[in-house]
């Protein structure tokens, strides 16, 4: 009954309503995510009285387990506990990195900061 009933009701068969709609299901949407590259956004704490803005860029080097962030000679900020992965990219590009600021914190006490 409920087969017949839908084809009696919808005048067609329910079959070619579903036409094409497996091809539909396999398109993209609005929902599907694809990442392009490798982002390494860290947190930063930073230092009492630092001062830092959105798009500028310092210098990120390893202190012991930390990363640490210059401005110049200057540190303005700590990354604590980095991933290894961070710490193996910077190694690997003699020592230090480029750190662009992301965001900064509602207090200004911490910061985003992606490695370039």
């Amino acid at each position: 009954m409920g087969l017949d009933y839908i084809r009696s009701q919808t005048g067609k068969p329910w079959k070619k309503r579903w036409n094409g709609g497996l091809d539909r299901m396999k398109e993209p949407t609005l929902l599907d995510l694809t990442i392009s590259e490798v982002s390494r956004v860290l947190t930063a704490e930073l230092f009492p009285g630092a001062r830092v803005k959105i798009g500028d860029s310092y210098i990120v080097e390893p202190a012991g387990d930390d990363l640490i962030i210059s401005r110049g000679l200057y540190p303005i900020g700590r990354i604590t506990k980095p991933p290894e992965e961070s710490l193996a990219a910077i190694a690997d590009y003699g020592g230090y990195a480029q750190g662009v600021i992301e965001r900064v914190s509602l207090f200004g006490d911490t910061t985003e900061v992606r490695l370039k």
